[in-house]
């Protein structure tokens, strides 16, 4: 039995998989950010929804990102307090390759741009070529900002489609939040990393800057 968690976005999703095709999956999409407070119990209720229990898990895989710095961090630490305490491995798997996976887009013959939100016309985002995934970037949009690609384009992920007013003709995109659910396809598979519990951090992209309060 597999268990999946995916927390870097306003959707809060956990799954359970195993060797015989069964998948069970429990999420929560939520912009008051409950993740912190509902994603134990959402974990335990998919455990008994399966009728398994956490010595049952043979692994667990998470998604690492880019996204939400509170929202990894969250996935991540709950990861690796269930890898660390019952001594199973801990994989990740990137969380713009879940969204690819979900509009089946990553076998494609065009220019697939995986992105997570971010400020304004900015987001995080890997390209996907000719079934080569690109190191994650933050990317600002600008009139243009296509111009300089020969092939068409595919944008596909959360909020994608705020960034239609920069596509050009054929360019096309795609809203879709990452879920825990994906991680049981079987295309995941290949884009899964085995990490070292004591070591793994989420893949955030940019450092994270607290906002100070205005409150005096």
């Amino acid at each position: 039995m597999h268990l999946g968690i995916e927390t870097s976005s306003k959707n809060c999703s956990v799954a359970l998989w195993d060797s015989m095709g069964n998948v069970w999956s429990n999420e929560k999409e939520s912009d008051a950010f409950v993740h912190a407070e509902q994603l134990h119990q959402m974990i335990e209720e998919l455990l008994a929804q399966a009728g398994a229990t956490f010595k049952q898990l043979e692994r667990v895989v998470v998604g690492r990102g880019p996204g939400s710095y509170t929202g990894l961090r969250i996935g991540v630490s709950c990861a690796k307090g269930i890898a660390y305490s019952l001594g199973i491995p801990l994989y990740s798997i990137s969380t713009l390759v879940l969204m690819g996976i979900a509009k089946n887009v990553l076998s494609t013959p065009q220019d697939i741009l995986l992105v997570m939100d971010a400020r304004r016309n900015e987001v995080y985002g890997s390209w996907f070529r000719d079934g080569v995934m690109s190191e994650p970037a933050a990317i600002i949009f600008e009139e243009g900002t296509l111009n300089v690609e020969s092939n068409q384009v595919f944008i596909v992920g959360e909020n994608a489609t705020k960034l239609i007013p920069f596509l050009r003709e054929g360019d096309k995109a795609f809203d879709v939040l990452p879920s825990a659910v994906w991680m049981a396809n079987s295309a995941a598979a290949e884009f899964m990393l085995n990490e070292d519990v004591a070591y793994f951090e989420p893949q955030y992209v940019k450092p994270f800057v607290p906002t100070l309060s205005k409150k005096q």
